[in-house]
């Protein structure tokens, strides 16, 4: 897991516990939750975010090094006490950005406290169900085999994972899918309130997906323009799920709203 000089370690303390935060950089403040496979430390995304905001990386309750939240079993439960830890930090008209499970609950977040945000990008989000093929049950798979299934280039997943079978690596992972298992298990990874709950969301909402998506099938972002009222979709040409790992450079511009300097689909 990276670390980098500049980069603040903090705990926000809450009533139902702490909650991790690294954070970085300056300007205007944006918040950035992870995938479901756990936060990866300061990243190539974070620092290239930086540059430009001052970014808060959260590690949600049962991943990272902020404890579980027994009481938890929905992922509605950790939206709520993720937008108590913003409270907490003082944001306000903040960029709210969700990978994967992360986009799950910055959408539930963003459902009953839109107001407070000034715009959402949610990059492969989770939360809604496939109208075509189905999302990978990361439960079924071995670790590295799941993480391995979310680039679309080998290579990256190398750079990323240069040694996907250790056995720290693998535990960190259990632990994620525990917390998984208790808080997104049936139905797998989606809701069948949150597209309803999504439609009053008065917030310019960018969905980004990787066109060789594995995990969970691109056409869904499609699902998400039709229940947000104000969605604009991005997709990135070969990508796979774990965008801000895979490409963090075309994913950033994306959040910095200058992806028209980028080349390739949209």
């Amino acid at each position: 897991m990276m670390r980098e000089t500049g980069v603040d370690d903090m705990s926000v303390e809450l009533a139902t516990g702490p909650i991790h935060v690294r954070a970085g950089g300056g300007g205007r403040d944006l918040l950035v939750l992870h995938h479901d496979v756990g936060p990866m430390g300061w990243t190539r995304f974070h620092a290239l975010l930086a540059e430009e905001f001052r970014v808060y990386a959260a590690d949600m309750p049962g991943f990272g090094e902020s404890p579980r939240l027994e009481w938890a079993r929905h992922p509605r439960d950790l939206a709520a006490v993720m937008l108590a830890a913003a409270r907490r930090l003082g944001l306000r008209d903040y960029i709210l950005v969700g990978s994967g499970f992360g986009g799950w609950v910055a959408a539930e977040m963003a459902a009953y406290a839109h107001p407070e945000m000034d715009r959402l990008v949610l990059a492969a989000p989770a939360g809604i169900r496939p109208d075509g093929g189905f999302i990978l049950d990361q439960m079924l798979e071995e670790p590295a085999a799941y993480l391995r299934s979310g680039f679309g280039d080998t290579a990256a997943f190398g750079a990323n994972f240069p040694d996907p079978a250790s056995t720290e690596l693998k535990d960190r992972l259990d632990a994620c899918r525990e917390t998984i298992a208790r808080i997104a298990w049936r139905p797998y990874m989606y809701s069948y309130e949150l597209p309803e709950t999504l439609r009053e969301v008065r917030l310019p909402v960018t969905v980004a997906w990787g066109e060789n998506d594995a995990v969970i099938p691109a056409g869904c972002a499609a699902q998400w323009a039709d229940v947000l009222p104000d969605c604009a979709i991005h997709v990135i040409p070969g990508a796979g799920h774990f965008l801000d790992l895979e490409c963090p450079e075309r994913l950033a511009a994306i959040v910095a709203d200058r992806q028209a300097a980028l080349t390739g689909k949209e």
